[in-house]
């Protein structure tokens, strides 16, 4: 289900809350990405992005501009790479412990929430950008986006959804927060989660910054992990994470 600001997905008496990335944490691969390069010109632009020399915002503004492809031709594309293995399994388990979850990503609804339908896990809390589209093109929506998150993201280029935003504002205050991400946009939420699960550029992100994460190679063992957590109680909040939280609670 996709939420917007403002809204308050959780019981204030959840324990625990885990936000998932979605591209290439819940995905084989980045399929955002992967659709946009294929049906417009985001080849061309991704390395500038990577570079910090164009934001998220003004790159998704023009590869949308010149997408060509149908809605339906979005989704079909989108859910014929579909999820990882064990990710419904991994969502089960986590509800099984009482923990809250939501997905957090920078990406588009239009493909995010056909994968989600396809797998019986549309019911969770997004917070995502939005996708319109007009009968001959395309006009994106970023209700997300944050102009502090613009400011200081740790990442190169600032998030068009502040992943941050959605976190701190989702989080019951006596929750504890665990995020799992791999890539760039994870790398401002990391910094507010009491527990990071990471892979792929978020390792090296939270090794350069003495983030402590535990690492995870697929769906399978991120359940397990996990599991071990919620089994031996050691989900808890942590004094520099809690602090960064309510710093920002504070300044925002």
């Amino acid at each position: 289900m996709i939420e917007l600001p403002g809204t308050y997905p959780f019981a204030e008496g959840l324990s625990a809350v885990v936000f998932l990335d979605f591209d290439g944490t819940l995905t084989p691969v980045d399929i955002g990405d992967t659709l946009l390069c294929r049906y417009s010109n985001a080849a061309e632009l991704l390395p500038a992005v990577r570079a910090g020399q164009l934001s998220v915002l003004e790159y998704y503004r023009e590869v949308c501009r010149k997408l060509r492809a149908t809605p339906e031709e979005l989704a079909a594309a989108a859910c014929e790479i579909g999820l990882r293995p064990y990710a419904r399994e991994l969502v089960e388990s986590c509800s099984r412990h009482g923990a809250g979850v939501a997905i957090l990503s920078d990406g588009f609804d239009a493909y995010i929430l056909p994968v989600l339908r396809t797998a019986g896990m549309e019911h969770l809390p997004i917070a995502c950008n939005l996708l319109r589209w007009t009968g001959s093109g395309y006009e994106p929506e970023f209700p997300w986006a944050q102009q502090r998150c613009q400011l200081d993201c740790p990442a190169p280029s600032p998030c068009a959804a502040c992943k941050r935003a959605a976190l701190l504002s989702w989080a019951p205050p006596s929750a504890a927060v665990v995020y799992v991400g791999d890539g760039m946009s994870d790398f401002c939420p990391a910094l507010f989660a009491d527990v990071v699960f990471a892979r792929g550029e978020l390792v090296d992100w939270c090794r350069s910054r003495g983030i402590g994460y535990i690492p995870y190679g697929d769906l399978f063992e991120l359940r397990q992990r996990l599991e071990e957590l919620f089994r031996r109680r050691r989900l808890f909040q942590r004094y520099l994470p809690l602090r960064r939280r309510q710093r920002a609670w504070v300044e925002e």
